[in-house]
């Protein structure tokens, strides 16, 4: 035995705590990690993986604690503490098998699917015991080290490959998400694992179970002169690293998916500034177009009266029609006013509440169009919320402008529908609708729109929306539009 050979096999228990803390350190690490919030499906399988690891590792240091044993004091492992050994074992090897399932899998893993070949597994393993015991009838502590090395074959091996093409399947993924050097550090534990999995675990202790009689640890140590407890170590080093650095990923989402939210909110707030300056320009275009107008046409008027009072003479029989004329002018000017405070604001809604709210501003907009507008309340309706009552009513104030606009309807229905934790609002039309697929297209050359909250699509043309802030938009006909949401 050469002198490299011979220090290792004289330091085999700094190997086995070298090889369960590289295993231990990675189950840990995995453990801290797996409670972060991530999309991505590697996350969903980190759970058993850092079972293996924390389990394996405590496996291998059990056995590094009975070398020292054996060696302080002679100790020789007793049935039980080597069936309590074996069944660490397995468990970690089972762990092991359900990380490669569950991350070959593309949906959220459903348990129930993921014990099915679990179970499989295990049972090819105890059928296997069971029948190395029929034929071969070993004693027990035989059987214990039989059914070790059939494990190995049975649960350890197929986990690793399973495991190994797992990762590398993952690889596309980070690509999709712009992460791709951590697709990278998969290929790496990949690796690592097939080495681990299948070179390390077909060297198993001899036993009358072939092949074990033939490849064993003893002929690992001839042709590699390092016991395979080394080599399985320096795998799992190599995997516990690349697995670490891969861990790196979730943060980087974290970071982007920051980045995402407030470009969002960015957006948002754009939109907001966008409608509130559209709103100015609106309230500026009507005070302009026809409160101005009016006050324009009283200031004149009252100076030609101011004129003729100077002049001192006598007051012409013209100047009371003028004077009436002007007091029309500035009647017509006060509700020109209270339409526009009341568009940007209701008083209604605040003091009476939501439904009056509609029903007033629903009469307005048919004396203003001529459109027939009906108002259905259906439940039970009491006071919401201001800021549910102020989205709701936006919402129909914004879509009867649409029907006003674009419509071409002869009729409106706003039916309102409370129910004890619900609220819904659906506005419905006769106009002539619009075409959906026409509409998508179109949104980011004329607006966002109906189209910027649009999900799916009525196959008669009707649309259904979402409306974040405020529920899920019901599908009606023409140009319409609807919420619904839960309440306190």
């Amino acid at each position: 035995m050469n002198p490299i050979t011979q220090f290792f096999v004289d330091n085999i228990i700094e190997v086995y705590f070298f090889y369960g803390l590289a295993f231990f350190t990675m189950g840990l690490a995995l453990a801290l990690a797996s409670r972060r919030t991530s999309e991505l499906s590697f996350a969903r399988a980190i759970g058993p993986l850092a079972v293996f690891g924390l389990l394996h590792g405590a496996h291998e240091w059990v056995e590094m604690f009975q070398q020292i044993a054996a060696v302080t004091d002679g100790y020789q492992a007793p049935v039980s503490h080597e069936i309590m050994r074996l069944l660490l074992l397995i468990v970690s090897f089972v762990a092991l098998d359900a990380f490669g399932i569950v991350l070959l899998r593309r949906e959220a893993p459903n348990w129930r699917r993921v014990a099915q070949p679990l179970g499989l597994l295990v049972g090819v393993w105890a059928i296997s015991v069971l029948m190395v015991q029929l034929v071969a009838k070993p004693t027990l502590p035989q059987l214990v080290a039989l059914a070790d090395v059939l494990g190995r074959y049975v649960l350890a091996m197929p986990g690793a490959v399973i495991g190994a093409w797992a990762m590398m399947s993952q690889q596309h993924e980070f690509r999709d998400y712009g992460m791709p050097q951590f697709g990278r550090n998969l290929v790496w534990c990949a690796t690592a694992l097939l080495l681990y999995g299948v070179l390390g675990q077909i060297f198993v202790r001899q036993t009358a179970l072939f092949p074990s009689t033939v490849i064993n640890t003893a002929l690992f140590l001839r042709w590699f002169g390092i016991p395979v407890q080394l080599f399985r170590g320096m795998m799992a080093a190599l995997w516990a690293f690349f697995m670490v650095r891969t861990l790196e990923a979730f943060k980087l989402e974290s970071r982007l998916r920051l980045v995402k939210a407030n470009e969002a909110r960015l957006q948002a707030l754009h939109q907001v500034v966008n409608a509130q300056e559209s709103e100015r320009q609106r309230v500026a275009r009507e005070l302009h177009d026809a409160t101005g107008q009016s006050l324009t046409a009283i200031a004149l008027g009252l100076r030609g009266v101011e004129t003729l009072l100077a002049t001192g003479t006598a007051i012409p029989a013209t100047l009371l029609p003028q004077v009436r004329e002007l007091k029309n002018f500035s009647t017509d000017a006060i509700g020109e006013l209270r339409q526009i405070i009341a568009d940007l604001r209701p008083a209604l809604l605040d003091d009476m509440g939501l439904e009056a709210a509609l029903d007033w501003y629903i009469q307005d907009f048919q004396r203003r169009h001529d459109i027939r507008t009906f108002l259905d309340v259906q439940g039970s309706i009491k006071r919401l919320p201001s800021e549910y009552e102020t989205v709701l009513f936006r919402i129909t104030q914004e879509a009867l402008t649409n029907v006003a606009k674009h419509a071409r309807a002869s009729q409106v229905t706003v039916q309102l529908e409370m129910a004890p934790t619900r609220v819904s609002l659906v506005i419905e039309d006769d106009g002539i609708g619009f075409d959906a697929q026409t509409a998508g297209q179109q949104r980011l050359t004329h607006g966002l729109g109906l189209a910027g909250n649009s999900r799916t699509h009525h196959p008669d043309g009707r649309r259904l929306l979402d409306h974040r802030d405020a529920g899920t938009w019901h599908p009606c006909g023409g140009q319409a539009a609807g919420v619904a949401g839960s309440h306190p």
